[in-house]
């Protein structure tokens, strides 16, 4: 199944009373920030941590993008990379050193030792190649796809117990970074013997994280316990040894009401993607409200050139572009803890470029644009060509919490300029089963703290999002990826992005964020690079 098609999967009671309450909130906070109040005194162990979702559970492989998911699977499957969340930087993990070939093509990693996976057994140099030959590779006997990450991988080869040498058939300045994300994760041997179906099962998930699961249904709700006898976190943490707490209980609440009710009552602890109208509530009543920005891809309507739509003609794309006012989206729909998209990358992001010029509000322009395209207004402000009115569907996407808010202040700017949007909300199941090459947009976005993660979007042997093979796109971002030079990389990176949006083929929406709700006592709170809750050094007062 391609990117595209799983991007989003790929693309989000009674009132404490305040005066008894620490109010430590940060609205646009920073990754890896936490509450550091002098109040909250010493990190302690136990406690069960409460975490509601809005999004329900689906199948459980490791390379489930879906949020919801994610936020549970970074806590039970450490890496062979960790990236650090405030600077950026590749740290080591797993893998506690590496050589790099000077033609950038093959990476020799030593592998820390007495690292163990749930069920006993040994993370070793085999378990890792078998990890990430499955990934590069798939399974067709056992029906698992490649992992599209790992484009230009050859293999990998077991040197000795703690020693692994990959290789790559080109160099890819991005690859320690994949080796770090939360769907790399390493799992036993056991979870690799399964088929798909089997690895979708929550209890398939062995690794060697600092919690295992402990219960739940997979579908509603997941419980974690602490693992007493982890002692291989990355370096940098804030401490070493087994997590603070005991226990992590995950609950799918949809309704926001529940679920703001309920950490204001102290039935919930965390609550992730709290609506941007509960989070003045939340601080109100002494709550903290955490924001991380989901370094990656911005949150936009991706267009399929595919489709058998005016869009194909790029005066309309450029208008629709220029109709689309990204400040008044924040304004209206958001809250100042999403940052406004200023080009095609999330604020945040190595190397990310300034997309400014592409993405201004200008609706007169937006009318020359469809007027030289040939779309006169009508008798009620629509436009039409050829008897036919200028009309599209946008869907409210189930897997964006705030989408359903961008999509109707987006069709009061489109209406402006004579461009008639009409609204669909289908259940999740039926979003899943319309979407296809003919949907016109699609609001989605890839997260990864890495520039390259446009060559997963937009290149045509991957996901290929305009379902249209563009050869100059291909180059520009093989040439990316290729490129060690940071000066020459952060070029070639601006030069993708001035092909997207010179040629529209993407609408920025919003940079994409994460934003949670905490009770007070919730200390320690952070993110891994992309927004995925880490619970490792998470402990409550």
């Amino acid at each position: 199944m391609k990117l595209s098609q799983r991007r989003a999967l790929l693309p989000h009671g009674a009132a404490l009373a305040a005066s008894a309450l620490l109010l430590s909130a940060c609205s646009g906070g920073t990754q890896n920030s936490t509450n550091t109040s002098g109040h909250a005194g010493k990190p302690r162990y136990g406690g069960e941590l409460r975490f509601y979702d809005p999004v329900t559970y689906k199948a459980w492989q490791i390379t489930n993008t879906l949020w919801s998911n994610s936020n549970v699977t970074t806590n039970l499957a450490d890496r062979l990379t960790w990236q650090n969340p405030k600077t950026g930087k590749i740290e080591p993990w797993i893998a506690k050193s590496w050589k790099i070939s000077p033609d950038h093509l093959t990476y020799t990693f030593k592998l820390r030792s007495g690292v163990t996976f749930s069920d006993g057994s040994q993370l070793d140099a085999k378990v890792v190649k078998d990890n990430l030959d499955q990934h590069a590779f798939g399974n067709k006997k056992l029906g698992i796809p490649p992992d599209e990450f790992f484009a230009n991988y050859v293999g990998t080869k077991a040197l000795d117990p703690q020693t692994v040498r990959v290789s790559l058939s080109k160099p890819n300045a991005g690859f320690l970074q994949v080796l770090s994300i939360y769907r790399t994760g390493i799992l036993a041997e056991s979870y690799l013997k399964k088929n798909r179906n089997d690895q979708g099962k929550l209890t398939s998930l062995i690794g060697s994280g600092p919690f295992v699961v402990a219960g739940g249904n997979g579908t509603t709700n997941v419980v974690l316990k602490r693992r007493d006898d982890y002692h291989w976190a990355p370096k940098s943490f804030k401490h070493q040894g087994k997590a603070y707490l005991s226990k992590i209980r995950y609950t799918t609440v949809p309704e926001q009401s529940t679920a703001v009710g309920a950490l204001q009552s102290q039935q919930a602890d965390v609550v992730r993607n709290i609506a941007p109208d509960d989070e003045e509530t939340v601080k109100s009543s002494g709550g903290q409200v955490r924001a991380f920005p989901a370094q990656g891809e911005a949150n936009g309507l991706h267009i399929s050139l595919a489709a058998n739509a005016p869009t194909r003609d790029l005066n309309v794309r450029r208008a629709l572009q220029a109709a689309t006012d990204r400040k008044e989206i924040n304004t209206i729909a958001l809250s100042p803890s999403y940052g406004v998209a200023k080009g095609i990358l999330v604020r945040g992001t190595p190397k990310r470029p300034d997309g400014s010029a592409y993405v201004k509000h200008d609706p007169a322009k937006a009318k020359r644009l469809l007027e030289a395209a040939g779309w006169r207004s009508g008798a009620d402000g629509i436009r039409t060509k050829n008897g036919k009115r200028l009309s599209f569907t946008l869907y409210v996407t189930p897997y964006y919490q705030v989408s359903q808010a961008v999509v109707e202040v987006l069709q009061s700017q489109w209406k402006k300029v004579g461009v008639e949007v009409k609204l669909k909300s289908p259940s999740l199941s039926q979003y899943e089963a319309e979407i296809s090459k003919n949907t016109v947009f699609t609001q989605s976005q890839l997260s990864r703290a890495e520039p390259d993660v446009l060559r997963s979007e937009w290149h045509s042997s991957l996901a290929n999002s305009t379902y249209t093979k563009i050869p100059e796109l291909d180059k520009l971002l093989e040439a990316q990826v290729a490129e060690f030079d940071p000066a020459k990389r952060t070029a070639d990176i601006k030069a993708v992005q001035d092909y997207v949006l010179k040629n529209a083929l993407v609408i920025p929406l919003y940079d994409e964020t994460q934003v949670f709700g905490l009770r007070p006592n919730v200390q320690g709170f952070q993110t891994e690079a992309v927004a995925r809750s880490e619970f490792y050094n998470t402990w409550l007062s």
